[in-house]
């Protein structure tokens, strides 16, 4: 008996067909089908019937005048080559020794035709005495064609053999036992090696069939096993390994050797193949078979084969009896179950694997289809059964999605909780993470008793990357309430890849007092906020922070400072001003190297060096209330980063005024940046020496080298400090605020000392002349009179109403030589200046005091009158001259218009030749012979060029009379506009103006 230790199931739905087609009434039936969308089938009266899907039959008769009782006994479909190859043999009593014919037949064309003729497959007999042809087999192709005999004989013979044309035939192996299966498996790279399996009765061999040989026996064959099995009991299966059924066990080989095997206790008669499924027909021996039987078979068997043939039995197994019992089985080996068995009545005459199912013909005519089940009425049988772990295995083999098999392990565990196998349940609910939300699982053990297995949950859903922030704060917190530090610090310290929320994990480990934990995470993965957090809010370790802070990137330092940095300079107000001050020069030194790269790289590299580089203008904010150390802060950044490379080039540009050497630095050593944290710090220092704040530090030195905290000289009050600051070269303030600051806070000095930085020498002269402070007016007289006239005019006003200030009368002297030298003022104004008119009045409103005496003035009122004595009379001469030589030319033209022009002359003035008719004659007394003027018969040609010129200026006048702007400009920029008016109308611009109706 069978003893299956498998589990059994139906996976098939089994259906007897009925009104069957009279094909398969016939009796001795074959059934072929290999793919290709048809069922073979033959009859004993050598039909062989082509079924379609829909069971329509197209029949054609094989055997035709043939001897009596030759009947066709293999078939075999090759659907790669779209051909049927069949063997003929008498299977009569006269025919015993008769050799068998094997034919190939085109399937395409016997679908279309019925009158089609096969090619034969020539080849000779191995021994004198035929023997039974017992396997057959061809390659995909049918390049290779193998015959085995119940002789033991193997033959191969290859060549053209559908096309009928020459071959050549070898005998692979002769064996002791009757050759039962051949199989043909193309494996290596590009199936370029072909392996040849065949079983006895008693052994299983392997043949290298890729390369041809002239004959003889093969050395090289391969005996992969002392044991065989019977006819059609073996077949090649899906990875090309041969596949061997005995009645123990399923085997299965490569051309290596045997490989795994499949426990299968029952005697088996068939083996075929479905998708991934084995289909068996086994079979229990009969006592009623009696002794008699064996040897009339072995009788029979050796008068075929001529007394020496043996036979096709295996050595070790026993005659069996197919009644109407034979057990019809399909095996899934994958899975390791029986899929479906039955009993199939008459036994099992053939099976097909075609249109998605299975049909098996048995023995008494009936045609059974089985088709497989989807997967979800499998899985349904499963859980009806509580079989979870299968199901999870055969959705897995059936391409079953994640997700689906997810749930398959979420009802599982459902199963398991529900028997309140909490710790199993928890195991199969970890396989569904990524797949059930994590809440359906949570829900479920959230009391306290359960909450180990619910902080094993959380931690493999951490471990899958697949947790949220509330799932790392339930988990620390599972550890914190059964108090398992171990685990905790096993969570945080021994991770390899932390999958979980570190920010969460901090906020929860520094809620419950875990400082140290905390530090470590904060440390771990960079998070300097929440470190310094720590550090400064929670330990008051402000010490630690700043020395943290000094590991970190410039460009973060700042944001960090901004929040922690007014308690940090509470605290440690000098750390934390070198703190600022490294960070600040560290960070303008690279965006020097970034704008020094420009001419390298261009204006890409240099945005790209200075895009995190820290402003220190961002941090002058943390100074808010500690104004001492801001003070000291500036001093020292500016003493260390811009004052000595200021001063080194300062020489350089001692004629160019501050915005001019402010501009030159922006553009050539640094960028924009740079230069406004440079200005701002100038700025903030010199309001902070106007407002009287002095830094502890004192690190800027003085401009007289006096000073500075590390020098030994006197020490300078703010407002000294403020005054070198603005006349120091290097400083690149910004002049009006520096203006407003200074005039705010009453600094007289600094705001003359901004004066002359700026150059606004005229704002200096009224500061001057406010204070009275002769002595600079006279200086800066004397050093920018020269470029700056007009600062002769104000002095002029000054002296004049301030004689009683010494030497007034010697620089009242020098202003007027000044005035007249340049044409500074006109003589009436200097008149009106000097004798106190309207115009000659204080800043404040006051009439000027004193007087100006003749005496003074007289060498300059009398060289104004010469002057302008002899510009009338040179005015009068030219005008005298205009009238002549208008009253000339007005009498010409007079002339030519009411006299008559008489010409006399005789020659032509080009040709100087007498003149002869026809000639021209012009009114400025030339004349021409008209073929001397060719085709300009209209300009005398003599005067053409004094004509062209005249008519040039009348044009250009003309164009200029257009061009308004040149004329304003002209105007604007002239000393004396009233010539430029008068020369304007004398080229009488109006009579080109054109007249518009309106």
């Amino acid at each position: 008996m069978a003893n299956f230790q498998l589990r059994q199931f139906h996976f098939f739905k089994r259906e007897t067909l009925e009104d069957l087609p009279d094909a398969f009434k016939q009796p001795g039936l074959l059934l072929a089908s290999n793919g290709g969308g048809l069922v073979f089938v033959a009859d004993a009266t050598g039909t062989i019937h082509i079924v379609n899907r829909a069971f329509i039959v197209r029949s054609f008769v094989a055997v035709v005048g043939e001897a009596a009782g030759t009947r066709i006994t293999q078939m075999h479909h090759i659907h790669q080559a779209r051909t049927l190859l069949t063997v003929e043999e008498n299977v009569s009593a006269e025919g015993a020794g008769s050799r068998p014919v094997v034919r190939l037949w085109p399937v395409d064309r016997l679908l279309r035709q019925t009158d089609v003729q096969p090619v034969g497959v020539r080849f000779q007999m191995p021994t004198a005495t035929p023997h039974p042809l017992t396997a057959v087999a061809a390659t995909p192709s049918v390049g290779q064609v193998a015959l085995g005999f119940a002789g033991g004989h193997v033959v191969l013979v290859r060549g053209s053999i559908l096309k009928g044309k020459s071959t050549k035939q070898r005998t692979l192996h002769v064996a002791a036992e009757p050759i039962t299966n051949l199989h043909f498996v193309a494996d290596g790279a590009g199936g370029l090696r072909t392996t040849l399996f065949a079983t006895t009765t008693a052994q299983t061999l392997a043949f290298d069939t890729s390369g041809g040989r002239s004959g003889g026996a093969d050395d090289s064959v391969a005996v992969l096993e002392e044991r065989g099995c019977a006819i059609g009991c073996s077949l090649v299966g899906d990875a090309d390994e041969l596949i061997v059924a005995r009645d123990e066990a399923i085997y299965f080989y490569t051309a290596d050797g045997r490989g795994p095997c499949f426990a299968f206790d029952a005697p088996k008669v068939l083996l075929r193949r479905f998708r991934h499924y084995l289909l068996l027909a086994t079979a229990a021996p009969s006592p009623m078979a009696p002794p008699q039987a064996l040897a009339d078979a072995e009788e029979a068997a050796a008068a075929q084969a001529g007394g020496d043939s043996p036979l096709l039995v295996a050595p070790d197994s026993s005659l069996h009896s197919f009644n109407d019992a034979t057990t019809f089985t399909i095996l899934d080996t994958r899975n390791k179950l029986v899929a479906y068995t039955g009993v199939v009545r008459g036994g099992v005459r053939g099976v097909a694997t075609e249109w998605g199912g299975v049909f098996v013909l048995g023995g008494h005519g009936t045609l059974d289809f089985f088709a497989e089940k989807d997967l979800l009425e499998k899985l349904d049988i499963l859980y009806r059964q509580n079989l979870y772990p299968l199901a999870v295995k055969l959705a897995q083999s059936g391409n079953y999605d994640a997700g689906s098999v997810a749930g398959i392990y979420r009802r599982y565990g459902d199963w398991l909780y529900g028997k309140d196998d909490f710790d199993s349940a928890m195991a199969q609910y970890m396989l569904t993470i990524g797949y059930v939300e994590p809440s359906y699982v949570i829900r479920k053990y959230l009391d306290a008793q359960r909450l180990g297995s619910l902080a094993s949950y959380l931690q493999e859903l951490h471990t899958a990357g697949m947790a949220t922030a509330d799932h790392t704060t339930l988990l620390l917190n599972c550890y914190t309430k059964l108090r398992d530090e171990d685990r905790l610090n096993r969570f945080i310290h021994t991770q390899e890849d932390y999958q979980f929320d570190v920010d969460t994990a901090i906020a929860v480990c520094r809620q419950a007092g875990f400082y140290d934990q905390a530090l470590y995470l904060a440390d771990k993965f960079a998070k300097a906020a929440v470190y310094l957090k720590l550090k400064v809010e929670d330990q008051d370790d402000i010490g630690a922070a700043l020395e943290y802070m000094r590991g970190m990137a410039d460009s973060d330092i700042s944001a960090y400072l901004a929040e922690f940095g007014r308690r940090c300079l509470a605290s440690l107000p000098r750390e934390t001003t070198e703190l600022l001050v490294d960070v600040c020069i560290k960070g303008m030194d690279a965006r020097a190297r970034a704008v020094s790269a420009r001419e390298v790289d261009g204006a890409a590299g240099l945005r790209t060096g200075g895009a995190h580089i820290l402003s220190m203008r961002r941090i002058q904010h943390l100074f808010a209330d500690q104004p001492l150390w801001l003070a000291a802060f500036l001093e020292r950044v500016i003493s260390r980063r811009w004052q000595a490379a200021s001063e080194t080039s300062s020489g350089q540009q001692a004629d160019g005024g501050p915005q001019e050497r402010g501009a030159g630095k922006g553009e050539g050593d640094e960028d924009e940046e740079e230069e406004r944290d440079r200005k701002s710090a100038w700025n903030t220092l010199l309001e902070l020496y106007l407002c009287g704040v002095e830094s502890p530090l004192n690190e800027l030195p003085s401009q007289d080298g006096s000073g500075g905290g590390g020098g030994g000289g006197k020490p300078q009050t703010p407002k000294q400090r403020a005054l070198g600051l603005l006349r120091s070269s290097s400083a690149n303030l910004d002049w009006d605020r520096a203006y407003i600051l200074c005039a705010s806070s009453g600094f007289t000095e600094g705001v003359a000392a901004l004066y002359e930085q700026t150059g606004d020498v005229a704002s200096l002269l009224e500061l001057y002349i406010e204070g009275d402070d002769v002595a600079s007016i006279r200086g800066l007289l004397a050093d920018h009179g020269e470029q700056h006239p007009d600062l002769h005019v104000r002095a002029l006003h000054y002296f004049a109403r301030n004689l009683q200030v010494a030497e007034s009368e010697r620089l009242l002297g020098e202003c007027l030589a000044t005035i007249e030298k340049y044409g500074l003022m006109s003589p009436l104004r200097v008149l009106q200046a000097l004798g106190g008119g309207a115009d000659d009045r204080s800043p404040t409103g006051a009439a000027a005091a004193g007087g100006v005496t003749l005496g003074m003035v007289r060498g300059y009122i009398m060289r104004q009158l010469e002057a302008t004595t002899a510009r009338i009379s040179a005015n009068e001469k030219a005008a005298a001259a205009y009238a002549d030589e208008f009253r000339q030319h007005h009498g010409r033209m007079e002339a030519l218009r009411t006299r008559p022009v008489v010409f006399q002359s005789t020659k032509c003035t080009s040709c100087m030749t007498p003149l002869d008719l026809p000639s021209i004659h012009f009114l400025c007394k030339h004349s021409y012979h008209q073929r001397c003027l060719g085709d300009v018969s209209d300009t005398c040609p003599r005067c053409l060029m004094d004509n062209q010129v005249l008519e040039d200026q009348r044009r250009r006048q003309e164009i200029n009379a257009r061009k308004h702007a040149a004329f304003f400009d002209t105007l604007h920029g002239a000393a004396d506009g009233f010539d430029v008016v008068a020369e304007w109308f004398s080229k009488n611009p109006f009579a080109f103006t054109k007249l518009v109706d309106q």
